[in-house]
């Protein structure tokens, strides 16, 4: 039988070498290697893959639409036009507001048609206004226009030289039509030689001078 002091030192010794074993227990199973699952050595085999982009870049633009102009639309075009614009401008504001159709393949090649016709009547009209000019150049280029007028005798003209006046004598002496429109006179009133405007085409254009002399033959 142990005494009660023994019996005290016993349990406590006993209580000392269970804790002792029990770590290292827990120390050798920690140490100890353990074998890997399979998915797990599959997980570590396997290579490291770039995350794959969602979406590469910006997605594209909606492809525009050509439309063909009913109306004169403000910083894009006039009626008659065939314009390019975004699908979703052309059926919210033009073709609902009825400022412009979707153009057909049929429509684009004939107002491609038009306007290669257009372009060469231009070209042929611009022609034609540089012929002119250089013939009325040859026959008034040297001497100028002459115009004889009625004068007073304070030596004002009698009437005034109008481009009406200008016009038809350009018809009668170089067989030139031209529109008293496109023609610009200064202020008339007396003789001397004066400058007149011609304006035969919106890219040509000329001066000619008008000589007012007066007419021998005196109209009481």
């Amino acid at each position: 039988w142990w005494s009660p002091l023994a019996r005290t030192h016993r349990e406590h010794m006993i209580h000392r070498l269970s804790a002792f074993a029990l770590c290292c227990l827990v120390h050798a199973l920690l140490l100890e290697p353990r074998p890997l699952q399979p998915a797990a050595r599959a997980a570590i085999a396997a290579p490291v893959r770039s995350p794959v982009p969602l979406m590469k870049g910006k997605a594209k633009a909606a492809k525009a639409v050509k439309v063909l102009l009913t109306g004169d639309v403000k910083g894009l075009g006039k009626a008659g036009e065939l314009v390019d614009v975004k699908p979703a401008y052309a059926e919210n504001f033009l073709v609902s507001k009825g400022l412009g159709n979707i153009a057909s393949k049929e429509v684009i090649a004939r107002v491609a048609e038009e306007a290669a016709a257009a372009a060469a009547a231009a070209a042929e009209a611009k022609k034609a206004a540089v012929e002119c000019k250089a013939s009325l150049a040859q026959t008034f280029g040297k001497n100028g226009l002459f115009i004889e007028c009625q004068v007073g005798p304070n030596g004002k003209l009698h009437g005034s030289v109008t481009a009406q006046d200008v016009a038809s004598l350009i018809d009668q002496r170089a067989n030139v039509k031209l529109d008293k429109q496109n023609i610009a006179l200064p202020s008339i009133s007396e003789l001397g030689t004066y400058s007149a405007d011609l304006k035969l085409h919106p890219e040509v254009s000329m001066k000619v001078d008008l000589v007012v002399k007066k007419n021998p033959i005196t109209i009481s």
